[in-house]
């Protein structure tokens, strides 16, 4: 297609409240560059939304109060479905979508499970249509070209890949959706916490670095995790694992929700040639064996417009591979699932190691010391129990060998039991 522009590519969007308006803007980013627009959107509740329906109504985007209504009268019209959804209805809804003839770019975690997601790159095989998921750093320039030096072979053999990741969130952000803290919800896995949803990015970031092969994700042979919850909540908030993957290499990741202030999460790749070293939003330092130096600067793109960008030229032939497939993203699902088997539960952590106080509005809950816990944790290369912090409990690693079904009911407050009897696995 060169010396030809590209006829843009519509995009259907369901949603414009909360993260569905990130969605929004990054397909109108790409209208602007004539690569994309927005030809339909679902808006639910149009009344509580009557600025975003004049806007699109100026525009003559289709707007449906319900999902399938879309489905039904756009085939053969938009040509890409975007689902930034809650994480249980990523599945259905994917499938949905790709039976109908639609490609998809769905949110990560593209599912709790790994039946789900296992049911969903089927589905993608047999409709011929293809699937992307919002992992946004695999369309982040520095990745990329960290990516690419690991699979030239520039840091040797992979060895450790490490990322920490320290986030504060209040209560308010536990209050904000039905679903949001749950491990479980209307009989279907949800597993909300640092692992499965808002850092979710760096432990796939982290088998990604694991892996020497281009477009692919080390895939997990063992996990050991903890993982605990300062929040009144079912899920976790804070957490650290451990992966051994196939290519040989160990993976750490180092996680909370609970700390006094957000920093931008770290990551660190050990190889026998050399360590890069990334901030994610900053550049990547790597230091080689030999004793040069380079910077991997960030271009300053934003990442989620280019998981658009990536899918819309991708479609075109443009790009020839998406950054981030559906397929390369159940090592992923796999750990999380091998993280819940290994941990068995989230423990609450007790109430004096925590410091509780108003904030904004809302409630905020801060671990003492864990920033210094989460430092030494990464830098000795050990979990939480295995430093000997007073509120941690020891775990045996989980074998993901012939994994392919998560059955676990996890809430341990006595009155979640009785749910379990409607789960859907």
């Amino acid at each position: 297609m060169r010396g030809k522009a590209m006829e843009p590519v519509s995009f259907g969007i369901v949603g414009v409240g909360g993260y569905a308006a990130s969605h929004v803007r990054s397909a109108e980013a790409l209208e602007k560059e004539g690569l994309g627009r927005v030809s339909a959107v679902v808006i639910r509740n149009p009344e509580k939304h009557r600025e975003v329906v004049a806007h699109f109504q100026q525009k003559n985007v289709a707007i449906y109060e319900s999902y399938e209504a879309m489905l039904e009268a756009e085939r053969g019209r938009t040509e890409i479905v975007a689902l930034p959804v809650a994480i249980h209805q990523h599945k259905a809804m994917t499938i949905s979508a790709l039976q109908r003839g639609f490609n998809v770019i769905v949110e990560k975690p593209p599912a709790a499970t790994i039946q789900d997601v296992d049911e969903m790159i089927e589905a993608e095989r047999r409709s011929g249509r293809f699937c992307a998921v919002g992992f946004q750093s695999q369309s982040k320039n520095t990745a990329l070209a960290l990516k690419g030096r690991i699979c030239e072979g520039r840091l040797g053999e992979i060895k450790k890949v490490l990322a920490k990741a320290r986030w504060k969130r209040l209560d308010s952000y536990y209050e904000r959706n039905a679903w949001a803290g749950k491990l479980i919800i209307a009989g279907q896995y949800i597993l909300d916490g640092t692992v499965n949803n808002p850092l979710a990015h760096y432990l796939m970031n982290d088998l990604y670095f694991a892996s020497r092969e281009r477009g692919k994700v080390a895939n997990p042979l063992q996990v050991r995790a903890e993982l605990y919850r300062g929040h009144n909540i079912e899920g976790e908030d804070t957490s650290c694992v451990v992966v051994d993957v196939d290519s040989g290499a160990r993976v750490y990741f180092f996680a909370t929700l609970c700390a006094p202030v957000e920093e931008n999460p770290v990551h660190e790749v050990v190889g026998t040639l050399g360590k890069a070293e990334w901030t994610v939003h900053g550049d990547v330092h790597i230091e080689y064996a030999n004793g040069k130096r380079e910077i991997i600067r960030d271009d300053g793109r934003n990442e989620r417009v280019d998981v658009f960008r990536n899918a819309a030229r991708y479609l075109r032939g443009v790009d020839k591979e998406l950054n981030c497939p559906l397929s390369m993203t159940r090592p992923f699902v796999l750990a999380v699932n091998g993280a819940y088997e290994s941990a068995k539960r989230t423990r609450k952590i007790p109430d004096r190691f925590l410091i509780v106080e108003r904030e904004r509005g809302s409630v905020s809950t801060t671990i003492k010391n864990i920033v210094e816990i989460i430092n030494q944790a990464f830098d000795r290369r050990k979990l939480y129990s295995d430093l000997g912090v007073e509120w941690a409990y020891s775990t045996e690693y989980f074998s993901l060998l012939n994994y392919r079904f998560f059955s676990m009911w996890l809430p341990d407050r006595p009155e979640n039991r009785h749910a379990s009897e409607g789960l859907e696995v």
